[in-house]
């Protein structure tokens, strides 16, 4: 998707958000879990003093309301009672006999707690209520201050401790990445980041090392190919820049020899200008956004190749044989014809005489289609199947020139395949022959359905 550079996108652009450092992060997060694990901790310990509390007051009020029963079962004089009563201060005590209270402490109006505990006798005459003060847990002490104080500065210490490691190790992965960086973009695509980076920073290192080892391939192949580039260039031009100097100068000046320097002339201008031809196909198939795809049958493709090339065929005797299974095609037909040209052109080229050309056509799946064309040529060695598709390369050098190759046709067959998302596939067999496939997407329909 193409971007907007509109004024009014270019003028107002989005601000970049700032993303925080690492270590001021990890500060925050281990300062942020002390905090509330402190917070924690008192809350907690504040609940557990005040269960505490609350068990000790219901024991206390339960003792007191049997020691109160006792005597008032043993009839013991109200000052028995006080003394009794007085030995737990703060609790609220009341005596019923046959149901009216006939004592009561003082301190009924100070008693705000929940924690209450009733004796009876067993005869039932005589009852006794003791109300227990509020629970209040105790301050907390100097000891639990002083021990959260300690874990504080723990964490605090053991937070800037693990930040500076982080920091660090980061920082010196970041600086020796970046130093790798540096050298690629200065031209040294010979750079790897290897084992600079911590184990944790591994992945990213290989990512990293494979990207440039692919950008040093690449621009190793791109050398390679200007080179040869420039060698098939100055060959031909060499050849008729001295031979036309020789006709000028009148070096040569029979005849036959002029009327053969000239063809010589026609034919490497004929080598040069298909050479320039090839390269502006190359380069428009490799910048090539959008295909434009038509209807067509797969006899229509077939008898269309038989046509352009049959004249050529018959002039080595060659016979061309269709075997196609009829099908409805939708796909761009100039760069499929792009690829099978190629691949016929090479059949008849490098096919003896009185020999076959085969164009098969089959369904290779419900969305895959294959087109074959078969030689019974001279055939490719194992070795060299996988250079055949690099620009400029020849199986055979000295012949393929005698012949008018140019080295490119099978890149340019490649890259037309991968524009209409097909692939190529080859099987051959030196002095043999070969077969080369187009396999494409999208078969339509079989007519006969």
């Amino acid at each position: 998707m193409a971007t907007d550079l509109t004024p009014e996108n270019t003028q107002n652009p989005t601000p970049r958000r700032r993303v925080k450092s690492i270590r001021s992060r990890v500060l925050s997060v281990l300062f942020l879990t002390g905090a509330i694990g402190i917070v924690v901790s008192f809350t907690l310990a504040t609940q557990l003093t005040r269960i505490s509390q609350r068990t000790d007051l219901e024991q206390t009020s339960q003792a007191i309301a049997t020691a109160v029963l006792q005597l008032v079962q043993n009839h013991a004089s109200q000052q028995a009672i006080d003394n009794a009563t007085d030995e737990a201060k703060g609790f609220y005590v009341a005596v019923y006999t046959n149901g009216k209270r006939t004592y009561a402490t003082s301190d009924l109006g100070k008693i705000t707690g929940q924690v209450t505990s009733t004796k009876t006798s067993p005869d039932g005459k005589y009852s006794v209520l003791v109300v227990a003060p509020h629970a209040n847990p105790t301050p907390v002490s100097a000891e639990l201050t002083a021990i959260s104080a300690v874990v504080i500065i723990g964490v605090l210490i053991g937070a800037f401790w693990a930040t500076a490691i982080i920091a660090r190790e980061i920082g010196n992965s970041v600086e020796a990445t970046t130093k790798v960086v540096t050298r690629i973009e200065a031209g040294d695509l010979s750079a790897r980041i290897e084992s600079a980076l911590p184990p944790e920073f591994e992945r990213l290192a290989s990512a990293f090392d494979r990207m440039a080892k692919t950008l040093e391939e690449g621009d190793q192949e791109q050398r390679r190919f200007l080179s040869d580039l420039a060698h098939e260039i100055a060959t031909p031009i060499s050849a008729v820049s001295g031979l036309a100097i020789a006709i000028a100068d009148q070096i040569i000046d029979d005849e036959e020899e002029i009327e053969e320097a000239s063809s010589l002339i026609s034919s490497e201008t004929k080598r040069i200008r298909l050479l320039l031809d090839d390269l502006r196909s190359l380069n428009h198939l490799e910048f090539l956004d959008t295909v434009s795809k038509e209807h067509f049958s797969s006899s229509e493709l077939a008898r269309s190749l038989y046509g352009r090339f049959i004249i050529s065929a018959r002039e080595k005797l060659i016979q061309i044989e269709i075997d196609v299974d009829e099908a409805q095609l939708y796909q761009d037909r100039r760069l499929i014809e792009m690829v099978l040209n190629n691949f016929m052109t090479n059949a008849i080229r490098y096919s003896n005489e009185k020999s076959t050309v085969k164009i098969t056509g089959r369904r290779q799946s419900d969305d895959m289609y294959r087109v074959t064309v078969i030689d019974q040529g001279i055939g490719i060695k194992d070795e060299e199947l996988t250079k055949i598709f690099e620009r400029l390369y020849r199986v055979d050098e000295a012949r393929d020139r005698e012949r008018g190759g140019s080295g490119l046709g099978l890149a340019i067959a490649r890259r037309a395949s991968l524009n209409i998302g097909g692939h190529i596939e080859v099987e051959s067999t030196y002095q043999q022959g070969s077969g080369f496939s187009l396999i494409f997407p999208l078969l339509v329909q079989h007519l006969d359905q």
